[in-house]
Parts: structure tokens; sequence; C-alpha cells
């Protein structure tokens, strides 16, 4: 009896290293290899995607550390400090003005 196998697979865009990296296996003619690259695949595979998902998160952290300062920079309030002589030797008159809304 004749048999044939098809993969199809749908979706734009290219196919990720491991797809084809499986398919290559799954043409291997020792079972015993097959199983072997197959496995090895799998694991390079999850090993793949944590490398990923932590470089995303630490240009995550980055990202939301450069918008942190941004924000603190834009909400720094004016707080200006007036210090006057007053009629009272060694005790200043000191003014504090506080400006709610101020930018750069």
């Amino acid at each position: 009896m004749i048999q044939f196998n098809f993969e199809k697979q749908f979706g734009k865009g290219t196919d990720p290293w491991y797809a084809k990296a499986e398919r290559w296996a799954k043409k291997q003619k020792n079972p015993f290899t097959r199983h072997l690259l197959l496995g090895m695949i799998q694991w390079l595979k999850e090993k793949w995607i944590e490398v990923k998902v932590a470089n995303t998160m630490r240009d995550i952290d980055a990202q939301s550390e450069e918008i942190k300062k941004i924000w603190d920079k834009e909400d720094k309030p004016e707080t200006t400090i007036t210090t006057t002589p007053s009629e009272v030797e060694g005790l200043d008159d000191i003014e504090i003005a506080y400006n709610k809304y101020y930018h750069e």
C-alpha cells in the first residue's frame, strides 16, 4: 500500500528554525536517530524560548526604567526657597513657593 504524508502550515511568514528542524528530523530513515534528533530539537526549542522570554523581559525592564525617568522629570514640581535677613540676628525669614504644575 502506498502512503503519502503531507505537512501544511497555515498563516503568513516564515517557519521558525525549530519547525524546519523537526521536519528535517522526521525525514531521517533510522528510527533511533529520528527519535534522538527530535528530542534534542525539543530541548533546544525550550531553551531558546526561555532565553527569548528573558531577553524580552530585560528589554521591558529597561524601557520601564526609561519611562519612569521621563515621568519623574515631567512630574517634578518647582519648589523655590527664598531667604531674607530678618530683624532678629541669626534668624532669617524663609519663604517657600511651590508650583505643582511646573514643566521645564
